[in-house]
Order: structure tokens, then sequence, then C-alpha cells
């Protein structure tokens, strides 16, 4: 766990007010703050202005939190959503996912929807089929399949598309998100031709009986490099914008 002494940051750094967010709350806060010049659109209808939101990324693990307005402010909804369950659905899933390397038994959203995750669905797939697996990195991965070299590398990326689709548009069922679902990090701004094949918008959009509420709610890549610090500038600008509860970790000097 994190361990924050505010007293030491004060003597260190030279401040007078310390707010602690998740790095998800602070991702949240810049959907609010970005313009379109930052997001790259895959798919979707006009989003709702006062609607719900929900920010997920890709990176080491995988960071979800939602967003509502309520009573005048923006409120971020963090969570622990990179643990949910990712199961199989296809014919083809349920030969691939027995070789995903699980935690403590189960295949969680981290255990796919990451950049390790990504490098175990690559391994799952080439295990499945017996075929050989040159890259030990998530780079290494990602540009072989955008690149259309690898085939093992292209349906492991296919794979991780379609099953970020699901878990995106689960999340978005959860936070009614009319006012759009924000794809956020590294990882997500490198795969952006492969969002845009259509795995990703067929798999979001696969919610019956709520198909035609899914193809209404649009989804954004960020495109911005330093977005969660620009939620955290536009927090400390405008604290009063946001309703972000600050008890047991606000310190004044």
């Amino acid at each position: 766990p994190w361990v924050v002494k505010p007293h030491q940051m004060f003597a260190n750094l030279g401040l007078s007010e310390i707010v602690v967010l998740n790095d998800f709350e602070a991702q949240a806060l810049a959907v609010v703050a970005l313009g379109e010049e930052h997001m790259e659109k895959i798919g979707g209808g006009t989003p709702e202005p006062s609607a719900g939101r929900v920010v997920l990324g890709p990176g080491t693990g995988l960071g979800v939190a939602g967003l509502i307005y309520a009573l005048r402010h923006w409120i971020p909804v963090p969570g622990e959503g990179g643990h949910m369950d990712i199961g199989p659905r296809t014919p083809r899933d349920f030969e691939v996912f027995p070789h995903i390397e699980k935690l403590e038994g189960r295949i969680s959203g981290e255990q796919i929807l990451c950049g390790r995750g990504l490098v175990n669905v690559y391994r799952a797939v080439a295990n499945t089929d017996a075929k050989p697996m040159p890259f030990t990195t998530p780079a290494e991965v990602t540009a072989a399949a955008l690149a259309k070299s690898d085939a093992v590398a292209q349906e492991a990326l296919e794979l991780f598309v379609t099953c970020l689709g699901r878990t995106a548009g689960d999340l978005a069922l959860v936070f009614m998100s009319r006012g759009g679902v924000f794809l956020t990090g590294g990882i997500a701004q490198k795969i952006v031709p492969a969002l845009k094949a259509g795995n990703f918008r067929a798999a979001f959009e696969d919610k019956a009986p709520h198909s035609a509420l899914m193809r209404s709610m649009p989804v954004y890549v960020i495109t911005h490099p330093l977005a969660a610090l620009l939620g955290l500038a536009a927090y400390a600008r405008t604290p009063s914008l946001f309703g972000v509860q600050t008890a047991g970790r606000h310190w004044r000097a």
C-alpha cells in the first residue's frame, strides 16, 4: 500500500495543502477538462452533456472509474473494476481461455487487459495451436499485430480488443454512459487502428436486449499524453465544479 506522510511532504516540498487522489479519479476528472482535439472517436452517437461517463485504461493494470453528474457537481467514482471476471464466449474463446494464466484460479480483467495481459493472451493463442512465440513484450506483440507480420500476434490483439470492448460495454451499462466511454493510456493510444477495425464496437454493442442503447453510446480514445495531470489541474483550479470526497486524504500545513 501507498504510505502518505503529509508532514514530511510539507517540509520537503514546501506545500501548504495536500489532497491525495486515485489515479483514475484524476483520469475521470480529465474527461471534463479535455477538448475534442484530444479525443479520437471510436463510433457511436452524440454524447449527452450531463450523462454518466466511464473511463478505463489498460496499462500496467486495468484502471476503471465512473463519472456522474449530480447536484451540479461532477463526481468521480473510483473502484477496482479492473479485477472483474472475464470469461469466454465464442468457440475459439473456449479453446484459448484454458491457456490464459490465472490468478488464484480466476481470470480477471488485469490478466488480459493490460500490457502483461496482452502477452498472456499471445502466449495462450500460441500454446492453443502449438505455435512458436518469439515475442516477449507488449510492444513487440502490438507492433507485429499492427504490421500483420505474425498471425498469432494478430489474433492476440484481436482477442484483446474484443475483451476490451466487452468490458467497456459492461461498464457503460453500469454507469449508463450516454455521456461517453473513454479509453485512456498509452496502450489505447497505440492500438487505435485495431480499435477502429470493428471488433471493439461489435463486442461493445453486443449487449442484448440493450444493443440499440449501446450503439448510441460514443467511445473515445484520449490522446492527450498527460490527461491525468490535466484532470488534477482542473480540480485544483475549480474544486467547486467537482464532488470529490476528501475526508481522510486532505491535509493543511
